[in-house]
């Protein structure tokens, strides 16, 4: 059944939104994108209510999804909406604010398994649910190109990352073997065609999350090596026969140089990962997914915040805007609160701090 989906997040090329949009468009959904502006597309401001935005829509849509990473958008009034709303959150092994935001949605469905638990507490009910990041098949696929890097990476490698071990392994990876360009920005579809060229995609987690890089360095014909970690990994890929992974340092450049000097070794565990990719792990899947449970009779407008006393949504917003450094809709709820001009100040304070320092 086709269903009119409203979506928000902050719009940019290479984020899930922008994958997990097309993909429901593909399945024959309407989706209307009510999220930030940018100079791409038209949007709407931080501080614009969402519900008083689908009521002005011409079409009322059946439910609203909200994608992280935000940027700097929650949708402010989302407790008032009359319609289902889900959130889909990606980076919840990092920090603890998206509990509270969790609290403002019907449904939830986040990317990390291990964590599920831990969200269904948050937020007192059972439509939590896993779904892994995909990846998105009309830019993620094999382009028939020669594979001159002997391995691939496009990625985070700004300056939070460069203490890391996902920066130190790229060093060493990048003295040692013909790769691409690690500081570049690539689109969508460059990062296809990188993969593509790379006999091998390294991906190194951030806190032992399953990331993007996993599916498409797959979905694009090369082998992917990666750092063990939990969270489902065993679940989406047979390890040693669709992917490999690394245990550390020395682990992951033997493993290189191993699989660079056996290609059918490497070609065949490829290939089972490309299909097995292929086959489950696409954004098409992950959406099919979502709408299914939306749209499923049994389904319940569940949110915490849309019976919580005002106090108690104030303060769970405010944890969440914070986070976001969103200052204008911090002080617009200040003043709504009727607070004067040193208690807005104190509202503020910790966004500022973290705006300025991060």
């Amino acid at each position: 059944m086709s269903m009119h989906i409203a979506i928000g997040y902050r719009w940019f090329p290479t984020a899930a939104g922008y994958h997990i949009e097309r993909a429901l468009q593909a399945l024959g959904h309407k989706v209307t994108y009510i999220g930030l502006p940018c100079s791409q597309r038209a949007g709407y401001d931080t501080t614009v209510p969402v519900d008083e935005i689908v009521a002005a829509l011409p079409e009322k849509p059946d439910f609203y999804l909200w994608i992280d990473p935000a940027g700097r958008y929650f949708p402010p009034g989302i407790e008032r909406l009359p319609i289902p709303t889900a959130c889909y959150l990606i980076d919840v092994h990092l920090g603890t604010w998206r509990e509270q935001a969790a609290r403002f949605f019907d449904a939830v469905f986040i990317a990390q398994k291990d964590y599920l638990e831990r969200f269904r507490r948050a937020v007192g009910h059972e439509q939590v649910y896993w779904l892994p990041l995909a990846a998105a098949p009309d830019v993620h696929y094999d382009h028939g190109l020669p594979r001159i890097y002997e391995v691939g990476f496009v990625g985070n490698i700004a300056r939070a990352h460069r203490r890391t071990p996902r920066a130190r392994r790229l060093r060493r990876i990048a003295e040692r073997f013909r790769t691409n360009d690690f500081d570049r920005i690539y689109s969508p579809e460059e990062v296809g065609r990188v993969y593509s060229q790379s006999r091998i995609v390294f991906n190194c987690s951030i806190a032992g999350d399953v990331t993007m890089r996993i599916f498409e360095g797959a979905a694009c014909g090369a082998l992917v090596l990666t750092d063990s970690v939990a969270n489902g990994l065993e679940e989406l890929f047979e390890i040693g026969r669709e992917i490999v992974v690394y245990r550390d340092d020395a682990d992951l450049m033997e493993k290189i140089a191993y699989y660079l000097a056996h290609e059918e070794e490497r070609e065949a565990i490829a290939r089972a990962g490309q299909q097995r990719t292929l086959r489950e792990h696409t954004y098409l899947h992950r959406m099919r997914k979502l709408v299914e449970i939306v749209s499923d009779p049994g389904f319940r407008s569940l949110a915490p915040m849309r019976t919580a006393p005002p106090a108690e949504r104030w303060r769970a917003r405010r944890k969440v805007q914070i986070h976001l450094h969103m200052l204008d809709a911090l002080l617009d709820e200040a003043r709504e609160r009727g607070l004067h001009p040193i208690q807005r100040a104190w509202v503020i304070l910790p966004a500022l701090l973290r705006r300025l320092i991060l």
